[in-house]
This record gives C-alpha cells, sequence and structure tokens, in this order.
C-alpha cells in the first residue's frame, strides 16, 4: 500500500459571523507530511488549530485549495473519499439505531455486496477482537457509550482500510472508559497492523499511542517527531507550552552562561553569538540535595538554591513549587520517606546539559 504523503496542502475558510476586529477567515498553512505505511501517527493541538480540519482533507471529506495527496504511487487528491478506501471513527459513535450491532459491524461488506454469511462471520470475529461477543443481536440503544464506540472501531477495522482515521474518539468517555479504550487501540493496532491516524487534543493519549507526533498551531504544523523527542527537544516555544513545559525562563546566552531576569546559570551553547530565547528544564530533572552542601565535582551540575513555596502528592509523585531569587521552579521528584514542607530552605542540583534551549528565532513568530 505504501506510505500516506500529503504535499504542501492548505485551506482558507471565510467566517461570516466574526466580527471586523477579529480574523475573517481560518487558514490551513502548506502542510508536508509522511506517514509511515503500519506507522501509529498522532495529530495533536489546542482546540481550533485546524487538526480536524487537516484530517478531514487527508480523508477527502473537505477538498483542500491546493496541495496533494498520495498512498503510496497513487495520487488520491480528487479521488472521493467513498472510493478511497478509508475508515474514520468520530467522537460520536454514529451508529445506525434500527440497526443490531452485528448489522452495524457488518454494514460497509453489505454494501460492497459480499455474501450474507461470509460479512456476519466476519463481523462476529470482529466484535470478537472488540471485547463484545455475546453483544450481536442488541441495539446500539442497549449499549454504554464505551460499547458503542467499540462497536464503531469493529466497523471501522472490518473493510481492511487503507488508512484509520480516529477524531478525537474518546473524549466524551469518563477517564477509567477512556484508558481501557486506548489500549484496546493499541492492541488493534498491534494485531492488524493499520496505518492509524489519529487527531487529539489529550497529550497523554497521544504520548501512550502514537508512534510520532505532528504538533499543530494556528494552522501550522510546528513540529514533528517521536514523543521523547518533541517533549525533551522542543523546536517552539509554542510546543514546549502545548507539551507542558513549566520551566520555561526568558533571557540570553552569552559566553556559556544563561542570564535570565532572576536566575544566571552556566550553560554552554554551539555559538559565539549572543542568543535571546527560552531555557527550558523539565521538572523531573531536578534532584534535591538533602545536605543543602554543594559538592558538585561534575561540572555540569549547577545548584539552584530556594524556598519551598507549595507541596502536593500526586500517584507516587512529589510536586512542589520552588521560589529561586524571584523565579519558580517546578519540580517533580517520585516519593521520597520525607515530604518536604513549604518554607523549607532547599537546594536543587541540575545537569545543565538536558536543560534545553529554543532560540528567539524559533519561538512565538515562527
Amino acid at each position: 500500500m505504501g506510505d500516506l504523503t500529503i504535499n504542501s496542502v492548505t485551506k482558507k475558510f471565510h467566517n461570516h459571523h466574526k466580527t471586523s476586529s477579529q480574523n475573517p477567515f481560518f487558514q490551513l498553512y502548506p502542510i508536508d507530511l509522511t506517514i509511515k505505511e503500519g506507522e501509529f501517527f498522532g495529530i495533536i493541538g489546542p482546540s481550533g488549530c485546524g487538526k480536524t480540519t487537516f484530517l478531514k482533507c487527508i480523508a477527502g471529506l473537505i477538498v483542500p485549495d491546493s496541495g496533494k495527496v498520495s498512498l503510496g504511487k497513487e495520487n488520491l487528491t480528487n479521488v472521493p473519499p467513498e472510493k478511497r478506501q478509508f475508515s474514520m471513527v468520530f467522537q460520536q459513535p454514529l451508529l445506525f439505531p434500527h440497526l443490531r450491532v452485528i448489522d452495524n459491524v457488518a454494514f460497509g461488506l453489505k454494501m460492497q455486496g459480499i455474501n450474507k454469511k461470509v460479512r456476519l462471520n466476519k463481523a462476529k470475529e470482529m466484535l470478537q477482537a472488540v471485547g463484545l461477543s455475546g453483544y450481536e443481536l442488541r441495539h446500539p440503544s442497549e449499549l454504554s457509550g464505551g460499547q458503542q464506540q467499540r462497536v464503531s472501531l469493529a466497523r471501522a477495522i472490518i473493510m481492511n482500510p487503507k488508512v484509520l482515521f480516529l477524531d478525537e474518539p474518546f473524549s466524551a468517555l469518563d477517564p477509567d472508559l477512556r484508558e481501557e479504550m486506548r489500549e484496546l487501540v493499541k492492541k488493534l493496532h498491534q494485531t492488524f497492523k493499520v496505518t492509524v491516524l489519529m487527531v487529539t487534543h489529550d497529550r497523554e493519549e497521544a504520548f501512550q499511542l502514537a508512534d510520532r507526533l505532528a504538533i499543530m498551531d494556528e494552522g501550522r504544523v510546528l513540529q514533528v517527531g517521536t514523543p521523547k523527542k518533541c517533549y525533551e527537544e522542543p523546536e517552539n516555544i509554542k510546543v514546549a507550552q502545548f507539551l507542558g513545559s513549566k520551566n520555561m525562563l526568558e533571557g540570553e546566552i552569552a559566553k556559556s552562561k544563561f542570564i535570565g531576569k532572576y536566575i544566571e546559570t552556566s550553560f554552554s551553547y554551539d555559538t559565539f553569538n549572543k542568543y535571546k530565547g527560552w531555557l527550558i528544564i523539565r521538572p523531573e530533572l531536578f534532584k534535591r540535595n538533602y545536605s543543602n552542601e554543594s559538592d558538585n565535582e561534575d561540572q555540569d551540575m549547577e545548584d539552584f538554591r530556594g524556598r519551598i513555596k507549595e507541596v502536593s502528592y500526586r500517584s507516587g509523585f512529589v510536586h512542589y513549587k520552588v521560589d529561586v531569587n524571584g523565579q519558580s521552579l517546578y519540580v517533580i521528584e517520585p516519593n521520597q520517606s520525607d515530604l518536604p514542607k513549604v518554607n523549607d530552605k532547599v537546594t536543587l542540583q541540575l545537569n545543565m546539559e538536558k536543560a534545553h534551549f529554543i532560540p528567539q528565532k524559533r519561538g512565538i513568530k515562527d
């Protein structure tokens, strides 16, 4: 089947309901992306960033203004959506209320003229794969929301699609069910080896499921990479913000130092020029120094002395905020025997090689 390739796809929407002070249209800027065959690819970003519009352009539900969508060597740009051999699961299950579960799952095969016995046997197998054996003769109204989404997944995968599109499929479910559905989708992806393209605004969901991510904002793709790469090395301050970076220190780098408004620290960066930008320090990188004495033989380690302002305990981890010279630093560490207390003095140690710098030229106005 080959890779799914998107070349310079664009789309403009005029919105006549906005006031003159607002932007009169939404624009999808040129996007280039290759999704490998069999890959689980996530598109994430805040609400309204254009991710569902982009998904629909690829699926053929919206005609792009320009650009090309290909699968392997086949150009799909002008192929109607029903002929693309793609399947889609939306936030709402969209099942036929008058049909039994087994007939809902087999519906696409019926439309293809597949023999009744064959399609019902296949539908039975698919219901087993999604954990709904024994539910064949029920109607959708007799199922919970999570069960209805399982039927939707079975109906989509039974068609053996070239690409399976998931558009925020679990956002209407409660947290426990959502977790259950994520595990199911991961298992189905491994079993059927289908190429999956999922849109979500849920970072945790994307990190748990996707092999690679595209992070979008205001109609643009800001970064593409593995979840680990995007989280540890954001290329853009908006990516850092969206992926939950807490410690974003604005300042400049000069002569192997980072100089911020409140904090100055050693930091080597591969340039002799001065650079303005943001130092990103992931909260889990800090180590608490219990002796409060500096014993850094390692030259890359830096001490940050401050006072604890907030403490909370969550699922085996301690989250706390430390005031260092007027700068708030957020720290996450596994639970130790002694919980830090508010107003305790603390020395945090950090290997500065693990901090990440985003130059301003790749920042907000990218």
